[in-house]
């Protein structure tokens, strides 16, 4: 007997609306995502990058992040400060640790609005929301980007059965997971994924690594939650965290 997911009064096959959220996926391709080879506008800064600004120094930077000279050289491979060139974008080590819960005056929020009565688990344990959902240099981003190193463990929000485990345009490296109610859960950007399509997981199960495939430009995760294939606000569905929690809000920027 074919199960079935239900649309207002469409029915549709569970394997028909799988293939039809993959496809919308990749027809989507995590547009508010920039390339690496895009150039940012000056001064803009998003996590885990740095945008060089007229009038910067590696010492201002490097004390504007809390991280020192050297490792910033290190990780940019500058031998010599004087190399530093405005619009050059630099990647900031460990930056995603210094942001702190609804500090920002112009960056992500906590979410204030009513709590869904579905509520899933945070897809990882540490890490910054460094990007919201919403309307985003034009485009609808219709997930937020949890920034965190790259082979951080990404963990199953809730119960269900991967429809998807592969790449997708844009998204790169992805894990799709459907659960009851006609809600899925989309987790782009892996560094690997661990689980295979038909696998039946369970909550807080390790799925993935988080990484930077696709179309991003720093390690994070991408994190969707949709209902009958329409995305959600995820921070909805996500309990409020808590400094003890390890998650926190970025100043700025996306991935």
């Amino acid at each position: 007997m074919i199960e079935a997911w239900t649309s207002g009064t469409r029915w549709i096959s569970r394997a028909s609306a799988a293939v039809a959220l993959v496809l919308s996926l990749a027809l989507t391709g995590c547009i508010d995502s920039v390339p690496p080879s895009t150039s940012l506008p000056i001064g803009s800064q998003r996590a885990g990058t740095h945008v060089v600004a007229p009038g910067e120094t590696i010492y201002h930077i490097a004390t504007e992040y809390g991280v020192s000279v050297g490792r910033l050289e290190a990780a940019n491979g500058i031998t010599d400060p004087r190399e530093l060139r405005v619009g050059q974008v630099l990647t900031i080590p460990g930056a995603y640790r210094g942001a702190s819960i609804g500090t920002a005056s112009s960056g992500v929020r906590r979410y204030t609005g009513e709590r869904a009565s579905r509520q899933f688990q945070w897809p990882v344990q540490q890490g910054v929301v460094s990007s919201g959902f919403g309307i985003r240099n034009g485009a609808m981003h219709e997930g937020v980007d949890i920034a965190a190193p790259a082979g951080t463990p990404v963990y199953a929000a809730d119960s269900g059965v991967v429809i998807f485990s592969g790449t997708l345009h844009g998204y790169g490296n992805t894990v799709i997971i459907r659960h009851d109610d006609d809600y899925a859960t989309v987790y782009g950007h892996n560094e690997r994924n661990l689980v295979s399509e038909g696998a039946r997981v369970t909550r807080g199960q390790e799925i993935g690594e988080i990484g930077r495939s696709g179309r991003t430009t720093g390690a994070n995760l991408h994190f969707e939650v949709r209902r009958d294939n329409v995305a959600q606000n995820p921070l909805a569905y996500l309990p409020e965290p808590v400094s003890s929690t390890g998650i926190s809000f970025a100043a700025a920027g996306g991935s």
